[in-house]
């Protein structure tokens, strides 16, 4: 944010300070025996704009979903995990995470605790403002730790077919009055977060390195040549560290 003026680098901040996180999560204690999905837990949320001293309900700036696994109570369960994530291979985030360690390019079995994040998009008002960054921070501040891998697939919507089937059959609850909390109007997922816009954008390679280039600054890196990028955590501390100063 340097190239910006300092009046809008404080709204910005303003805009931050009133970001939550809303989110939801999923797991089972018994399942199937060959699922083995026990050690997993479902998350998936929504990034609101509280404004409380406005007095109007909050704007919900975007939606995400990611998974945790528990490689070490999987270790411990002498779970196969390989024959795991290829029951799942169906969706981007797994099939590409199992090319990669079978082909000797990550070893799950290095880590704790990953954290694989399927999906994030935004309201187009609410884009090049660094929410982007605030949702990595949150999912930092919550899983950081010495033997934690966050793991992140970076692929456009239009490439991603469950994702864009999901968008485009569900809806936005949008508020309007917060004094009527049951009254809302209901918006097509696709069209609120602007994601009909991508539909025009093919040039492949341009899409991608726009992605790419945003999950970088974001202290990713890429995995091999995979659409996985893993966060490198020193970036978000430093981040930290300039916010809180």
């Amino acid at each position: 944010m340097s190239l910006i003026s300092k009046k809008m680098k404080n709204e910005i901040i303003d805009i931050w300070s009133r970001l939550t996180f809303k989110t939801v999560s999923y797991k089972k204690n018994f399942d199937l025996i060959d699922t083995n999905e026990k050690f997993i837990t479902e998350y998936s949320g929504t990034i609101s704009e509280v404004r409380i001293a406005e007095y109007k309900p909050p704007i919900i700036a975007g939606e995400y979903g990611y998974s945790v696994w528990d490689i070490e109570l999987a270790q411990k369960l002498e779970l196969d995990l390989n024959k795991l994530i290829t029951r799942y291979t169906m969706q981007n985030t797994y099939n590409e995470l199992l090319s990669l360690t079978t082909n000797g390019k990550f070893n799950i079995n290095s880590y704790s605790k990953i954290v694989l994040i399927h999906n994030l998009v935004i309201k187009p008002s609410y884009r090049k403002i660094g929410i982007t960054e605030e949702f990595i921070e949150s999912i930092f501040r919550e899983f950081h730790g010495e033997n934690v891998a966050i793991i992140a697939l970076v692929k456009p919507i239009q490439y991603n077919v469950i994702d864009y089937d999901y968008y485009h059959n569900n809806i936005v609850q949008v508020r309007h009055d917060i004094e009527k909390p049951n009254e809302y109007e209901k918006v097509k997922a696709f069209n609120y977060y602007g994601l009909d816009a991508f539909e025009t954008e093919t040039d492949d390679e341009t899409n991608m390195l726009k992605l790419y280039a945003l999950a970088s600054r974001c202290g990713f890196n890429r995995m091999d040549e995979s659409n996985l990028f893993l966060l490198n955590g020193e970036k978000i501390i430093k981040r930290i560290k300039e916010k809180t100063i």
